[in-house]
């Protein structure tokens, strides 16, 4: 002001106006000289006034680094690189720009749940091509990983936010200098704060070089998954050359044969004396059919061998042609739209943890149909009780089949329903030792010691058929999953949010013996193998009750009665104790305590056991009025509505919890129980044509390789990218619709190479498909 004064006082009006221009001249160079005095006076004071956005916004700003870096004690090459970094950065050169430009900076939407500052892995690994830019760094550069937490007064981020900070920064500064280097900025950056009249802070809790040490060149681990795999390919395909061999082999004989039997057809009407000598291979064409087979029956060995074959393996799982007496098809929809369900969940739970606008998924969760998402824990539901009531079905029908078809074991050990090969459901494995020993015994009060000692064998030989027909897919996959899970640990900026590269090289032994669900979630390997665990131990309560029905029925019902209100009675008191509000924003909350706790989920079971007991008794012949079909209907639909859509404010409040999530699993088994029943009896209509459509078929068969391998594809391809990913609903429904192809083209790779194989082997050796010595004539 006192310049302007001095101007103004220049006397004599002319001269004001002849130098006018002189003067607005003046006036400027003086203006631009005061500011450029305020803003040059340092580059590495930062001038930022009350803004804590403008805070935000220089965070670890490297232009500003170089008064860090002459407070901090750093390696000396590492202080030399960085020195030379800055001033090429303040200076303009290219190769500071893209360092700049890698590195992870302020990133819009902080408050919006923005927490990823990671820059650019691939970038900054980029400079190193010499040989494709004019300008690189004069020295190598490192990528690194930081977990900060940021807060920010008591308004703006009123509580710690974790966020990821990406480097890109001279090789020659190791983790422990970069770790150094950080905790002074932190004090920096909180004097800042302080001499700007406001609380702002950052702490870093954690460092990590991107990629890290592990290289699966060097794990053992990998090696024998490649032998395994190798070992299974070259199975697979010298059984596929041997299969179509004697497939070519025996469609020339075929023709052959259809030759002579015209021509024999010919000659036997003008000579009666000749017999036709082709009633053995009529009666091997005949078995051949029956097993779906296009070739010879071979010998034990060979037919081992064929047991990998693709080529039959594939046609049985492919196959859309329903069994001939299978009335309960609609089965196969349910299950692969559940998987389907379980999918998409885990789709929305995985955009979630790497968007950039977390807060996003508030917004998503206040819509009505998300509850679609935070409660779909019911969708496991419906595999129990797919379960349950298939084993009862083919434990009954086995049952009445074994007095009229006795001499044909085979027979008794086949699928009566098409399910064979099913997923997430029971192992169709002859019940016919649990027959031998019982049936055809004097129904007496009390078994006999020989009959209990009969009985126990039959039921670890049962336990067993399952177990090896379970574990292959289910070990592979395990260890797919530690290897992969370790792999994109390291050459990830993301963490995945499971540390199955931890639990699963600890743990893994648990899942194998099906009890990974009775530990704490954070030793759990394959955090979502839970049910699998628990759909084998309700197997053994189910076998263990209809061993008990086939002489005590009334005391196998008042058994399953007493198990499922114990299971309700003792959810209540564990949600009650721990006065649990469910809510939906955070559906596993209870996660160690009910969610995946057999006594909290068995209720779908046995209300799928009840089912089938219904369904064999009645032999799907059951008369209901109309009246009673549209009230059943409705009330089926009403309680799967209530159960998804119920929780209108987002939460329960503690004795409504306890009641959700205690008799709502039951209730949601008794909802499907009507749809099953109505199905099965011609009351389904165009749900059942639907649910029964024959390309479910295939997929049906898929759904359990499929449920154990989808999320270890969404982490290698998620938590692998180089930056986080925009949260929108569009977005995370292509998403979904991706993994879901690539779930189902994992499952069938997987079930062709362990699944198949290992059904087809449990028939030969246990001798329900072993292949027959024909009597040649001569």
């Amino acid at each position: 002001m006192g310049v302007l004064r001095i101007i103004f006082n220049i006397k004599g009006s002319n001269m004001m106006i002849s130098n006018s221009k002189t003067m607005f001249t003046v006036i400027v160079l003086v203006l631009v000289s005061v500011v450029n005095a305020n803003v040059n006076s340092t580059t590495s004071e930062v001038a930022i006034g009350k803004s804590r956005m403008l805070w935000l916004k220089t965070l670890m700003d490297h232009h500003y680094w170089m008064e860090i870096v002459d407070s901090t004690p750093l390696p000396k090459q590492c202080e030399a690189d960085l020195r030379r970094y800055i001033t090429a950065l303040n200076d303009g050169q290219l190769w500071a720009s893209k360092i700049y430009d890698a590195s992870g900076q302020y990133i819009p939407n902080v408050m919006f749940g923005s927490d990823f500052w990671v820059g650019s892995k691939n970038a900054c690994r980029d400079l190193q091509l010499k040989q494709y830019y004019a300008q690189t760094p004069p020295f190598a550069t490192t990528f690194y990983v930081a977990k900060v937490n940021i807060s920010l007064d008591g308004d703006h981020l009123p509580q710690a936010r974790l966020s990821l900070l990406g480097e890109c920064l001279p090789a020659s500064c190791n983790s422990e200098a970069v770790a150094i280097f950080l905790a002074s900025a932190e004090k920096t950056l909180g004097a800042r704060a302080t001499a700007a009249g406001f609380v702002g802070a950052i702490h870093t809790s954690d460092i990590r070089k991107v990629p890290g040490a592990y290289s699966l060149l060097s794990d053992y681990k990998f090696y024998a998954l490649m032998t395994v795999m190798s070992a299974i390919f070259l199975l697979m395909l010298a059984a596929s050359l041997f299969e179509g061999y004697l497939e070519r082999k025996y469609q020339l004989a075929a023709a052959a044969r259809d030759l002579e039997l015209a021509h024999n057809d010919t000659t036997q009407k003008t000579n009666n004396n000749n017999v036709p000598q082709t009633d053995e291979k009529r009666t091997e064409d005949s078995d051949n059919n029956d097993k779906g087979l296009r070739r010879e029956t071979c010998g034990l060995w060979a037919e081992l061998l064929l047991s990998f074959s693709v080529l039959s393996n594939g046609r049985t799982i492919l196959s859309i042609h329903r069994a001939s007496d299978g009335a309960l098809t609609s089965l196969h929809g349910i299950r692969f739209l559940s998987v389907t369900w379980v999918i998409m969940v885990h789709t929305y739970l995985t955009v979630f943890y790497i968007a950039d606008n977390k807060t996003m998924r508030v917004v998503t969760e206040r819509n009505l149909m998300y509850q679609s998402v935070g409660n779909a824990s019911y969708c496991v539901d419906s595999f129990f009780f797919i379960s349950g009531l298939l084993v009862t079905v083919l434990f009954l029908r086995t049952e009445d089949k074994k007095k009229k078809i006795q001499a044909d074991k085979k027979d008794a050990n086949k699928n009566l329903n098409g399910f064979t090969n099913s997923a997430l459901s029971i192992s169709v494995i002859s019940q016919q030792s649990f027959k031998d020993d019982l049936l055809d015994k004097p129904k007496n009060k009390a078994y006999t010691t020989r009959e209990m000692l009969n009985v126990v064998r039959s039921f670890f030989v049962l336990i067993s058929y399952r177990i090896v027909r379970l574990t292959p897919a289910y070990a592979f996959v395990i260890w797919l999953t530690q290897i992969s899970f370790t792999y994109v640990y390291n050459q990830g900026v993301f963490e995945p949010a499971v540390i199955d590269h931890i639990t699963c090289d600890n743990y893994w032994w648990r899942n194998l013996l099906y009890i990974n669900n009775l530990y704490p979630q954070r030793e759990i390997c394959m955090v979502w193998s839970w049910y699998m665990a628990n759909d084998t131990q309700f197997y053994v309560v189910g076998i263990i009750i209809l061993l008990l029905s086939v002489k005590h029925p009334k005391l196998a019902s008042i058994s399953l009665g007493v198990v499922l209100v114990s299971s309700w009675i003792t959810t209540i008191y564990i949600s009650v104790w721990h006065q649990y509000k469910a809510r939906i924003q955070e559906p596993f909350e209870m996660f160690d305590a009910l969610y995946d706790k057999p006594w909290s989920r068995i209720g779908p079971y046995l209300v799928g056991m009840i089912v089938g007991w219904y369904l064999h008794k009645t032999k799907c012949q059951v008369r209901i009025p109309y009246w009673l079909v549209a009230a059943g209907w409705i009330t089926s639909l009403a309680i799967i509505g209530s159960l998804i859509f119920g929780m209108v404010d987002g939460y329960f409040e503690v004795w409504p919890t306890a009641f959700y999530v205690s008799i709502g699993h039951s209730a949601w088994g008794a909802a499907l129980a009507w749809v099953a029943i109505a199905c099965c009896c011609g009351y389904g209509g165009l749900i059942n044509s639907a649910l029964s459509y024959r390309g479910f078929l295939p997929l049906s068969r898929l759904t359990y390789c499929a449920y154990l391998i989808h999320p270890t594809i969404m982490v290698i391809s998620t938590f692998h990218l180089d930056g986080p990913l925009h949260l929108q609903n569009t977005m995370v429904i292509i998403t979904y619709a991706g993994y879901a192809v690539m779930a189902f083209l994992a499952s069938f790779a997987i079930s062709i190479s362990f699944e198949a194989p290992a059904v087809r082997l449990i028939k030969i050796v246990s001798g329900a498909d072993r292949p027959r010595k024909r009597q040649r004539t001569v």
